[in-house]
């Protein structure tokens, strides 16, 4: 008598799909936090030692580089979270929901802040538009970089949310990202 172990599920294509958007995702906001945490590092390190060393006072271009690096350092950082599960939640109530309605309120959930997301993509375009006049003195560059770094990190997250939604409804509630329980509050 041989004992035969179950076939292998397979991975339906739209969990492939899924995966494969929310890795990509995931090693470009990598990237982007890497890069400018170091580039954020290096400028304020610069302008503190400026202080210090130069009598009059500082590096000009070290006290630009920081507010136009920060958001998009912050927004990278923000996807993270909501791929990881690591962003805030209050999860309290999921543990008195059964795995049927616990799907759909995640699924719900996903999809509203997906939407959210979005519409602030869009107020973030606005206010880019009209930071654009703007000019920083010593880089130069437009006022409207940080809110770029607002709507891209939005648009992101309104995908990171939405491949959440999708993810759940085609794999359950048990297929949604678990945060880190040293980061949790109990």
């Amino acid at each position: 008598m041989s004992i035969t172990s179950p076939a292998p599920t397979a991975t339906p294509s739209i969990i492939t799909w899924v995966d494969a958007v929310d890795r990509w995702m995931g090693t470009v906001c990598r990237g982007v936090v890497l890069s400018t945490g170091a580039a954020l590092l290096v400028s304020i390190g610069i302008g503190v030692m400026a202080r210090y060393l130069i009598s009059v006072g500082g590096v000009d271009w070290a006290e630009e580089v920081p507010k136009q690096l920060f958001a998009w350092f912050i927004m990278a950082g923000v996807v993270l979270a909501v791929q990881s599960g690591n962003h805030i939640a209050v999860d309290l109530i999921h543990q008195s929901l059964s795995k049927g309605a616990l799907r759909i309120l995640v699924v719900v959930t996903n999809v509203a802040v997906c939407l959210a997301y979005l519409y602030l993509t869009d107020v973030a375009m606005e206010v880019a538009d009209l930071a654009a006049s703007e000019r920083n003195p010593v880089l130069g560059t437009p006022g409207s970089l940080p809110f770029y770094a607002l709507a891209a990190g939005s648009v992101l997250t309104a995908v990171g949310s939405l491949l959440i939604a999708i993810r759940v409804w085609v794999l359950g509630a048990d297929a949604r990202p678990q945060g880190n329980p040293e980061e949790s509050v109990q």
